[in-house]
């Protein structure tokens, strides 16, 4: 019993992956080979489990215990067990999805030892019920055919425990394996479509640096959403506003870099379209007439206010100055946040960039 409790607990020995070249030059015999055989391993661990188990019983029938003519059938009966234990942990498994009876019976006859073991081992066990059921001459033929019934059961669920074990070991290891083959069946399908035809453009367009850094930055963000499960919806307000950059980086050809802190998916439609349409119009004006090729973008979400800070490092104007039909700047950014209840703040100057910051309570 101690025996099978630690087997339950012991985890599966690991064979630890070596470089290409080291295993190729051992099967050559070209490396030293310092491990013991695996047979002799075995065989000497069988042999101390034995002298251990008889030890064992030595010491229960000095005790006084009484077992008496039952010490026979429990060596037998523990004999039986730990051969069918031990051999079923070393008869190598075969591919159930493509083995045909071929590779059944190839394995058969490379394992016919170990095959003869577990016959063996189940002819000891059959004894050891035998006797046990033989020596209980005092009950009547009902009680002896149900004691033998119930032995017979117990020791074929024994029997077969580390079987089933191992098949179920085996289908996790499966169910694993195909979750990894699918996962790298997925990425390698989406690689193909995108990034592999993105490069394939880049590739072909290469004259055009302005074409090939859109492509490249957006193929960028594309990848990282895939990566990282960043997938865009519109109804969280930092994705919409990402996808709003997306658009924008696309259309003029500059680079806008994003950081978001906080989020709110449940902020009103009608708010966040006013705050993302103010932010697409900021972003539009310093890619037209900044000449700054890097916009920086700062958006942060909390339960009582969102805020959007554009900013680039351009030639800047004079806020004071803008001509009544720039219809842009206070239609479009400064009357929409108020007519939504939020408020556009515009600092520039000549020369030193500006920045338009969007507040919208909610």
């Amino acid at each position: 019993l101690i025996y099978l409790a630690l087997w339950l607990v012991m985890p599966k020995r690991r064979v630890e992956a070596t470089a290409p070249g080291l295993a190729a030059a051992s099967r050559s015999g070209m490396r030293p080979d310092d491990q013991p055989k695996q047979r002799l391993l075995d065989a000497s661990i069988a042999l101390a489990l034995c002298l251990f188990g008889a030890g064992l019983l030595w010491l229960v029938e000095r005790g006084g215990l009484g077992l008496g003519a039952s010490l026979v059938p429990a060596g037998l009966a523990c004999l039986g067990m730990a051969g069918i234990w031990w051999e079923i942990d070393h008869i190598p498994s075969v591919d159930k999805t493509t083995a045909g009876w071929s590779a059944w019976l190839r394995v058969l006859a490379q394992n016919w030892v170990k095959i003869l073991v577990t016959v063996l081992s189940l002819f000891f066990v059959s004894a050891a019920i035998g006797w046990v059921a033989i020596d209980q001459v005092q009950l009547d033929s009902v009680s002896q055919l149900l004691l033998i019934v119930g032995l017979s059961v117990l020791g074929l669920a024994l029997a077969l425990l580390p079987l089933v074990l191992r098949v179920r070991r085996e289908l996790a290891a499966a169910r694993d394996g195909k979750l990894v083959a699918d996962a790298r069946a997925d990425m390698a399908a989406h690689l193909h479509d995108s990034v592999l035809q993105t490069l394939a453009l880049i590739q072909r367009q290469a004259d055009d640096r302005a074409l090939v850094q859109t492509l490249a930055r957006r193929q960028e963000r594309e990848l990282r959403a895939y990566l990282y499960g960043e997938e865009i919806d519109e109804t969280s307000f930092s994705q919409a506003l990402a996808l709003t950059l997306l658009q924008v980086e696309e259309r003029f050809g500059v680079e806008i870099e994003l950081v978001s802190v906080g989020d709110l998916n449940s902020c009103p439609r009608d708010l966040q379209d006013a705050l993302t349409g103010a932010a697409r119009e900021a972003l539009v004006n310093a890619a037209k007439h900044s000449g700054a090729r890097k916009i920086d973008v700062y958006a942060e979400a909390d339960d009582a206010l969102i805020s959007v800070f554009v900013r680039d490092r351009g030639q800047g104007f004079d806020v004071a100055a803008i001509p009544t039909d720039r219809l842009g700047v206070r239609h479009s950014i400064i009357e929409r946040m108020d007519r939504a209840g939020g408020r556009a703040v515009i600092r520039s100057g000549e020369g030193e960039g500006s920045e338009i910051r969007l507040e919208m309570p909610i």
